[in-house]
């Protein structure tokens, strides 16, 4: 079942993606989007420990929630900070080469082997995952060098949110309690944020629009996002708890070809050649790791 769980966690986290677009395009608050996806991803994962398990809140726990609520927190703050520096169609695939990180460490520190069809279907899905967001039309002169230190940061901070659930789930211990102090520190953040902004009076975010409109946009949007981030967050630790990382973390990051489609399907975004042949990519690499 965990080829299901993982397909499905890229879904689901796709569609959280999606959604932050929406709330882009429709001009919401960036952090106010980031505020409303940490707010009920949190509340997710607190309804779903109550149900299955007793709420705790013991070291090991707390210490992993925070590691991976940083990667997860910070890795979203600097990847933005990457787009306003930078193009998409660089950025995001590498960024996206955390999954490489991922598969490595797996590999050496926990000695999972591929066998040739997985290892072709895996090198299927980092292409499909690089190719998707490529625009040939796009600029790609990089007009300030400060972009590479913010892919680089946020390339290793999404990297301690997604290998460091491979960890914790080694060290057995729960992923829905890690993930939930982990949003949980999102949302002190972005909370806290908030709230020192609007004391200040200033506003420091480039997000497109401005004042309570752009807040309750942001908010909305963000909010329904972080359900969808929930699902698929949930969905993707327990893939790891039964299925190699060196499979299932590339099975996640298509997560980037969903927000594609659902952009095509709704804003009549054009798909080109390349992207047709990340899609291409994407279904042999899925076959092949399941061969």
């Amino acid at each position: 079942m965990w080829f299901l769980w993982g397909i499905l966690s890229a879904v689901t986290f796709g569609l959280s993606g999606f959604l932050m677009k929406v709330s882009s395009a429709r001009r919401g608050s960036t952090l106010y989007t980031l505020l409303g996806l940490y707010l009920t991803g949190t509340l997710g994962f607190f309804g779903w420990a109550l149900q299955t398990e007793t709420l705790r809140a013991d070291l090991p726990l707390l210490i992993a929630g925070i590691v991976i609520g940083l990667g997860s927190a910070a890795g979203n703050l600097l990847f933005m900070k990457a787009l306003d520096q930078g193009p998409a169609s660089l950025t995001s695939p590498l960024v996206n080469t955390n999954i490489l990180l991922i598969i490595l460490f797996s590999v050496i520190v926990y000695g999972e082997r591929l066998s040739g069809t997985e290892i072709a279907g895996v090198i299927l899905l980092i292409l499909a995952v690089s190719l998707i967001p490529f625009d040939p039309d796009e600029e790609l002169k990089i007009k300030n060098y400060r972009w590479y230190f913010l892919v680089l940061a946020a390339t290793l901070l999404f990297t301690l949110r997604n290998g460091g659930l491979k960890v914790t789930e080694e060290m057995a211990l729960s992923g829905t309690l890690v993930l939930f102090y982990g949003y949980l520190l999102g949302l002190v953040w972005f909370a806290a944020e908030g709230l020192l902004r609007r004391r200040s009076g200033t506003r420091k975010e480039k997000a497109p629009g401005n004042g309570r409109r752009a807040l309750l946009t942001g908010l909305g949007w963000g909010s329904l996002a972080g359900i969808f981030s929930f699902v698929g967050m949930q969905l993707y630790a327990v893939a790891l708890i039964d299925g190699p990382a060196s499979i299932v973390a590339p099975l996640f990051a298509t997560n980037s070809l969903v927000v594609a489609v659902f952009s095509i399907l709704f804003y009549r975004e054009r798909l080109s050649r390349l992207q047709t042949l990340s899609l291409i990519l994407l279904f042999a690499g899925l076959v092949l790791v399941r061969i």
